[in-house]
């Protein structure tokens, strides 16, 4: 039996459609420097069903009968799905770079107003080994907790701490206020959200702020902290045993999964879908780390100041990741102990928020531009 035929079939055609919607999305991404191992994995795999299946009669009956494509009036249907898809993402993108742009306004809305109310350089900050570090705080709804993590950070011997309200409805504005008085030896700095513009927003508003004023506040290193008392504030002092015998390091990556780590009252669940997000990390960011999403992170200002992430949801940790392997970061895991209590749990942190987060990045690699 002669398996190859010149009949042109709707299946063949529909295939050499997609390949080249596919090949478009190629272009950009190469147009836009993003073109990477993943996209040529995946359009690799579209031009060997081109070979397979638009040249093999065979296999190309078996997939057609298998999607029902065996009319030129089922390739007008699944057409219209393509070009629909398509033009699905090209509005996407737009709303996307909206958000990404609002963000910006209110980034910098909620720095000039700190700056145009405050002086930082009349601040008189004692200098020692802490001196050199900021705890960046993102804040939303989180009063009846807040207060005590500041307060363990100052009692630890920190001075400098950046607060970003992300528009919180309670009173956690007013609590930092009090924290100010309360701690007038330190510099507690606090910028609000106009709107809230989620996780990774905040964390970008205390960065451009940081970009901008690191001389004045004369630091060297950021901790990445939450507000929900879920971290612990006494690894601090591994970091610091970290940075000091290695004056190489960029970035440490806080985890709960090695050596003598500790993460209490972790469900089970929880550490399946932590599991799963180190493969799917690694896929996409071309990095392994075994504890991907934790936020409880210490990065350099030098590294901060070349880093361009531009999300403000859960995927901020992909990017990072993904800047770090960009600019070939000197990063080291080091063990934690957080606390995971039915306030935190109860607070953002969702399961099915994984499944959210992998779709983004899908997206984010191949059809964000």
């Amino acid at each position: 039996m002669n398996i190859f035929s010149s009949q042109f079939t709707p299946l063949q055609a529909l295939i050499i459609i997609s390949w080249v919607v596919f090949f478009l999305f190629a272009i950009d991404a190469l147009q836009r420097r993003r073109f990477n191992w993943l996209h040529f994995l995946v359009f690799f795999w579209w031009i060997s069903i081109i070979i397979l299946f638009a040249l093999n009669i065979w296999l190309l009956n078996k997939l057609g009968s298998f999607f029902w494509v065996n009319r030129w009036a089922d390739l007008l249907v699944y057409v219209s799905i393509i070009l629909l898809a398509y033009f699905y993402f090209e509005i996407l993108n737009k709303v996307t770079r909206q958000s990404f742009l609002t963000t910006r306004i209110i980034s910098e809305q909620a720095i000039t107003n700190y700056i145009s109310n405050q002086d930082i350089n009349n601040f008189e900050l004692k200098k020692d080994k802490y001196s050199n570090y900021l705890f960046l705080i993102r804040a939303y709804n989180e009063w009846t907790t807040l207060p005590w993590v500041i307060d363990e950070i100052v009692e630890k011997g920190f001075s400098k701490i950046l607060v970003v309200n992300d528009w919180s409805i309670d009173n956690s504005s007013c609590v930092v206020q009090d924290k100010q008085k309360q701690h007038k030896k330190s510099l507690i700095i606090l910028l609000n959200h106009l709107i809230n513009r989620w996780w990774w927003a905040a964390n970008k508003t205390g960065f451009e702020f940081l970009k901008k004023y690191w001389d004045v506040l004369n630091i060297k290193w950021i901790v990445t902290y939450d507000a929900d008392w879920q971290m612990n504030i006494a690894d601090i002092s591994n970091f610091i045993k970290f940075i000091d015998s290695d004056k190489s390091i960029d970035i440490l990556l806080w985890t709960r999964f090695i050596e003598w780590w500790k993460a209490l009252n972790i469900p089970k669940l929880r550490r399946l879908v932590l599991a799963w997000s180190k493969i799917v990390t690694y896929v996409f960011n071309w990095l392994w780390v075994t504890d991907p999403h934790n936020w409880y992170r210490v990065i350099s200002l030098d590294s901060i100041r070349k880093m361009k992430i531009v999300s403000d949801w859960m995927i901020y940790a992909s990017e990072l990741l993904e800047e770090v392997y960009r600019l070939s970061l000197n990063y080291k895991e080091v063990p934690v102990n957080i606390i995971y209590t039915e306030y935190s749990l109860n607070k953002w942190q969702k399961n099915w928020n994984a499944i959210k987060i992998f779709l983004w990045l899908i997206y984010n690699k191949f059809f964000y531009k």
